[in-house]
């Protein structure tokens, strides 16, 4: 369901994910739009809680696997361009 879009507890429709179930009861959510918990939001709809969520990238950046819990570090110039040549499209 989540290849076709869904339609929100208020009515929103969602653009189409790619959800792929791994291990251990979780799941790798892929999606082209974030409105305000969106996520949460879906799996409610399909009757399911999210009990925990991991941003892994957003755009062109992906998150560093070293970086701490927490932590943050500043991008670097060529992270910079990445999101200035993304907004361009």
């Amino acid at each position: 369901r989540f290849g076709e879009g869904l339609v929100l507890e208020d009515g929103t429709r969602t653009m189409p994910a790619e959800l792929e179930p791994l291990a251990g009861g979780e799941a790798l959510l892929t999606l082209r739009e974030g409105k305000f918990h969106q996520v949460k939001r879906m799996m409610e709809a399909l009757g399911k809680k999210v009990t925990y969520l991991k941003r892994l990238s957003m755009g062109p950046l992906a998150l560093p696997s070293d970086l701490p819990t927490g932590k943050y570090r500043s991008l670097t110039e060529k992270e910079l361009e990445l999101l200035k040549s993304a907004g361009n499209r």
